[in-house]
């Protein structure tokens, strides 16, 4: 059970960053095309660099536990565990904290609200992520993959 809610953290902390990406039109699509956002054309990465041994996320209050509010409640320390990876989040309590934090460049990945994700997809501030390259994502929960508005596939 711990793998999966592994996997599922590292899936929503990438599917964060992509949501409402976009569709498989020509125009770019998705839900970002339709609030009338022009998408950037981002290029997914196609291969990974070393790792850097850490990952800085922007998160909601209780979406990045580690056992710090309540010892109940501990993801992230298995997480950094297996993977050796240390994970630092900085809690955004609003949408436009979320994007100003984002800009700066000292994070990797945020759980932001629909409208905070259009915004960041329309400044060119995040990129789309590789499945490919994300190791056991066919073991993530289906209903965190694939979904319209949130994949280029769909």
């Amino acid at each position: 059970m711990r793998r999966y809610i592994t996997l599922a953290f590292i899936a929503c902390a990438s599917m964060f960053v992509i949501a409402a990406c976009g569709d498989d039109n020509k125009d770019g699509g998705g839900a970002a095309a339709e609030q009338g956002f022009k998408v950037p054309d981002i290029p997914m990465q196609a291969t990974l660099g070393a790792g850097e041994g850490k990952v800085n996320l922007v998160a909601w209050a209780g979406y990045v536990e580690d056992g710090s509010t309540d010892p109940k409640v501990d993801w992230v320390s298995d997480f950094e565990k297996e993977t050796g990876c240390n994970v630092s989040v900085k809690v955004g309590n609003t949408s436009d904290e979320m994007i100003t934090l984002m800009r700066t460049g000292r994070y990797d990945g945020v759980s932001a609200s629909g409208d905070a994700s259009l915004r960041l997809i329309a400044g060119g501030d995040v990129a789309p992520v590789n499945t490919d390259l994300v190791k056991n994502y066919a073991d993530i929960f289906a209903g965190l993959k694939d979904k319209p508005r949130l994949s280029r596939s769909s």
